[in-house]
């Protein structure tokens, strides 16, 4: 790869983004049931919301949107992001006990990682996978 350095310039995913219908709903799930920290909730303009959560230590924050306009994402489709776990076992258990439940487990073959849909909410699907070495 020729060495640009645009590398130097964008040194991570910043932010991503995820429909919602209601703010309060899904702050609730991802603070309480998840156990992700809240990085801002605030008003923003004229009756808009700006909310981001993440895990604890994450570099990259999940906005939790309204849609706005026509076109935009709605909620209740397959999230256009997943997360990490180092053990999805674990994880699931512990998520489990607080209410979350998981679909199409899939315990890994071959260089395929352990990996498990959860649905928040709204009906978003997201993918926890166990890490694997990059």
């Amino acid at each position: 790869m020729p060495d640009t350095g645009a590398a130097q310039h964008i040194p991570g995913v910043g932010t991503v983004y995820l429909a919602v219908s209601d703010q309060d709903r899904a702050l609730a799930f991802y603070r309480d049931k998840l156990g992700f920290e809240v990085r801002t909730d605030t008003d923003f303009g004229e009756g808009f919301r700006w909310i981001e959560v993440a895990p604890v230590g994450a570099y990259t924050v999940v906005a939790l949107v309204l849609p706005m306009r026509e076109g935009d994402p709605q909620p209740g489709g397959q999230a256009p992001f997943g997360f990490d776990t180092p053990n999805l076992a674990a994880a699931m258990a512990e998520f489990h006990s607080r209410g979350v439940d998981f679909e199409d487990v899939r315990t890994g073959e071959g260089p395929v990682p352990p990996m498990a849909y959860l649905r928040d909410p709204d009906g978003n699907r997201i993918l926890l996978v166990e890490e694997t070495t990059r």
